[in-house]
């Protein structure tokens, strides 16, 4: 048998809400309404020159993505809205994720951070990257004191 703690905070109709979400959830996860966090799908591709990383991101407006980027991660984060089609409709099936995400994805190599070009079209975000070259040598004089 599964329990369920409530606990009320200062916004007592949200937790409410999302305690009631929840025992309907139990029963059958098709009622599953309130916000969630979720995780979108990324692929990472390496060319000799290049980092290209897509992310399937249908439903999002551009303004709410932030990518940080150094030299061996990029974070990709944001918000998708919940859809409201018609009011005061009953859900028969609800799958849609919405709410906030975030993606921490370590590279494969370190890139130039400064390199870096973002598009967003057709529910895709791409993000190219040119590598650093790591297997430059560099070649030091020495000296005599």
């Amino acid at each position: 048998m599964n329990f369920i703690k409530i606990r009320f905070n200062n916004n007592f109709e949200e937790e409410f809400q999302k305690a009631v979400d929840e025992v309907f959830h139990l029963v059958s996860p098709v009622f599953r309404h309130h916000e969630c966090s979720w995780v979108p799908h990324i692929d990472v591709y390496e060319s000799p020159d290049e980092i290209i990383i897509l992310t399937d991101l249908a439903g999002i407006n551009k303004e709410e993505l932030h990518i940080e980027l150094t030299r061996k991660k990029i974070k990709i984060a944001g918000v998708r809205k919940m859809i409201s089609v018609v009011k005061n409709a009953r859900y028969c099936l609800a799958e849609i994720p919405h709410g906030y995400f975030e993606r921490n994805i370590v590279l494969p190599q370190a890139v130039d951070a400064e390199s870096a070009v973002a598009s967003y079209a057709d529910g895709i975000l791409m993000i190219r990257i040119h590598k650093i070259q790591d297997h430059k040598t560099h070649r030091i004089r020495v000296i005599t004191t």
